[in-house]
């Protein structure tokens, strides 16, 4: 008789580590792997960083498409202009004030 009862309780403690080996596997791969839980996150912020990036970077090519446009052949601004010149050929006294309107 107590050749069976060892008998099955190996059998018991077999299932349970062998349940308890699939059960470590998994939690595993869940919080440590390539697919895992922290790595959906980061992945997340990496994403919300760079759709941040986009909007920024796409805001600064319009606005240097507006101003392209306003200094084409056919319309020249020229208040613009003069603002330009002044800037590149250090024209602007320290007393002067130039503020710049975004369109």
């Amino acid at each position: 008789m107590f050749k069976f009862l060892t008998k099955k309780y190996f059998f018991y403690i077999l299932s349970f580590f062998c349940t308890f080996l699939v059960f470590i596997f998994f939690i595993f791969h869940i919080f440590f792997t390539d697919r895992s839980v922290w790595t959906i996150f980061e992945l997340n912020d990496k994403i919300s960083f760079s759709n941040n990036e986009l909007d920024k970077l796409q805001n600064q090519k319009l606005q240097l498409s507006s101003e392209i446009n306003l200094l084409r052949d056919n319309k020249i601004d020229s208040d613009f202009l003069s603002e330009i010149a002044q800037e590149l050929l250090g024209l602007i006294k320290p007393d002067q004030i130039v503020i710049k309107i975004p369109k």
